[in-house]
């Protein structure tokens, strides 16, 4: 029999976990075993935020290369300055409601303690978890927290190609480091899967479910990449980036329209935002049409009145900005990106 005492206890505790629960498990439903056909609270939610920011930090900051492929030695990653709150502040300061962190891109080199895994922070000179500094600082300051993953990684796949199918063995990888981050990092609002064709189109379905059974109210994004995304303009959805709960145009903005989330992919209608995934670097030179996602000597960010123009075409034209950061080999943005980007913040906000 439950006495008056450990009744108050019980209740207690609970309210007690409930405050310490994030808002996205609070109140959520059970997971959709797929993208939406209408309008939800959470993709409600993702659209009123309209304003995001990425970054883009890891090993190819030190090796001034966008496609690093991990053939260096892990102690290339040593930043001097390691400031993750910097990069948030600036994020809160610019009016962004969400930021997304780079966990691992296509060197294969993870931004946390990755179990029996030896490409990571805790085997470089600088062991500070990336990860659980960024989710601190988003909470401090009330951006919502997300993850970039990259499919594609020479140093794990053996060989640098952009087409070929993962093993069996890479691909238990990614699952395991998808949990890990799902798991050891509560609760990410955001997931965005890139070089999604690499993976097979139930492979894409199990890691579509799998993140959502971690995170149910994550939005999970399908990157379509850039020449994809250059061809529809988020007016469609590719195969080989499905499924996704938004469409997104890498360094690509909103058709002049602009955009009609009913997208219909196969026999069926969906409920897709757009979020145009823009980097404010220079031109990258060996793909002179993407503009450099990563910081390398000599980077310099787009002139402000570019970086506002973009905002608002986007607002315009009805999709999401998640606009990409370039922390340099010190681990903070640098001055030039800062003072850049408080005079986007003064456009902006007229």
């Amino acid at each position: 029999m439950l006495t008056r005492r450990a009744f108050l206890s019980r209740t207690a505790s609970l309210a007690a976990a409930t405050l310490r629960r994030p808002w996205a498990e609070i109140g959520s439903k059970p997971a959709l075993v797929g993208p939406a056909s209408t309008r939800t609270p959470v993709l409600v939610r993702y659209e009123d935020f309209q304003f995001g920011v990425s970054y883009h930090f890891s090993m190819n900051t030190f090796t001034g290369d966008d496609y690093e492929t991990g053939k260096v030695p892990v102690n290339t990653y040593n930043p001097t300055k390691l400031d993750v709150r910097q990069w948030i502040r600036v994020a809160k300061d610019l009016g962004a409601h969400y930021a997304v962190l780079t966990a691992k891109h296509m060197s294969g080199f993870c931004l946390w303690d990755s179990e029996e895994y030896d490409y990571d922070v805790a085997a470089s000179p600088n062991k500070a978890d990336v990860v659980a500094g960024f989710m601190a600082a988003c909470t401090e300051y009330g951006l919502q927290p997300g993850f970039y993953y990259c499919i594609l990684d020479p140093r794990n796949e053996g060989k640098f190609d952009w087409d070929s199918p993962v093993s069996d063995k890479y691909y238990r990888l990614i699952k395991h480091h998808l949990k890990e981050l799902h798991t050891r990092y509560r609760t990410p609002f955001y997931q965005l899967l890139d070089i999604t064709w690499k993976v097979s189109h139930e492979q894409r379905w199990e890691l579509y479910r799998l993140i959502k059974s971690l995170s149910p109210d994550c939005i999970i994004v399908m990157n379509q990449a850039f020449y994809q995304s250059r061809r529809n303009l988020g007016r469609i959805c590719e195969a080989k980036s499905w499924p996704t709960d938004v469409i997104n145009g890498e360094d690509t903005l909103p058709p002049p329209e602009g955009h009609d989330p009913h997208v219909r992919f196969g026999d069926k209608t969906y409920y897709m935002p757009m979020e145009a995934w823009i980097p404010t670097g220079p031109p990258y030179k060996p793909m002179p049409p993407m503009h450099s996602w990563f910081w390398r000597p000599g980077f310099k960010t787009q002139d402000p009145e570019v970086i506002a123009r973009i905002y608002q075409r986007c607002k315009q034209r009805n999709a999401n900005l998640l606009l990409n950061l370039s922390p340099d080999t010190s681990g903070r943005l640098p001055d030039e990106a800062v003072q850049t980007l408080d005079q986007v913040a003064k456009l902006i906000n007229k």
